[in-house]
């Protein structure tokens, strides 16, 4: 067991920001009428333009088998776009389609509106403060391998 006193508190918090968060995202998608991952996929592949299955895997934690059933919706949804990469023709890019940036954009202004109702809950002269201490915590999560994986 841990006898770090703050490891319980950080692990409520974080517990419960994981569900709220998650939670936010499924209604968020939901409104919009895709699942959390076709969300998360739709916001990737707006930031990541022409990226390949695998690599969209890797930056989404998740097996490429998971997003080839996705990315297949998508394409049936007329959201997302496989094109063979000019590159290498045994393998296909994905991009988002007119139909998948406008879904970008509504589940961006969901969400967008949502975190500015936090912020505006949080002090004013904290807020920046906030802000570094989540840049920091995730700069942290991102240098550990995983939450199983020994120190």
């Amino acid at each position: 067991m841990n006898n770090n006193p703050q490891f319980p508190d950080m692990r409520e918090m974080l517990q419960l920001l994981v569900r709220k968060f998650g939670l936010l995202q499924k209604d968020g998608a939901q409104c919009c009428g895709i699942s959390v991952i076709q969300s998360h996929i739709i916001y990737e592949l707006m930031k990541h333009p022409k990226i390949a299955l695998n690599d969209l895997a890797q930056i989404l934690f998740t097996d490429t088998s998971t997003i080839s059933r996705q990315i297949q919706q998508l394409v049936e949804l007329k959201m997302v776009l496989r094109t063979p990469d000019p590159k290498d023709r045994r393998y296909v890019v994905l991009s988002l389609t007119p139909n998948g940036e406008e879904q970008h954009q509504a589940i961006s202004k969901t969400m967008e509106d949502y975190v500015q109702g936090i912020l505006q809950l949080i002090p004013e002269d904290k807020r920046d403060q906030v802000i570094e201490s989540l840049g920091y915590l995730s700069q942290a999560m991102n240098q550990r391998e995983n939450c199983c994986s020994s120190s």
